[in-house]
């Protein structure tokens, strides 16, 4: 085994990814399907402002399709 020059432990490790986030202003969250809603709008609308109605339903979209795949996979009880 080689001597290491230096030797972090995991608490260390933490805070100095934290500060590097911080310092780049880099949000840590969650990317989920509607990370993505305005990318795909916009670019199916070819550059045009994207009405509240198609935002709206886009979103409904995806949390049905969620909920419904969140009950097919749910286990049935007898």
């Amino acid at each position: 085994m080689v001597d290491a020059e230096y030797v972090f432990d995991p608490t260390t490790v933490h805070r100095m990814e934290h500060l590097v986030l911080n310092t780049l202003r880099w949000r840590m969250q969650a990317v989920t399907a509607c990370s993505f809603i305005d990318y795909y709008l916009h670019k199916f609308s070819d550059g045009d402002a994207v009405s509240e109605i198609i935002l709206a339903r886009s979103i409904q979209l995806i949390l049905s399709t969620s909920k419904g795949m969140i009950l097919s996979t749910s286990v049935c009880s007898l």
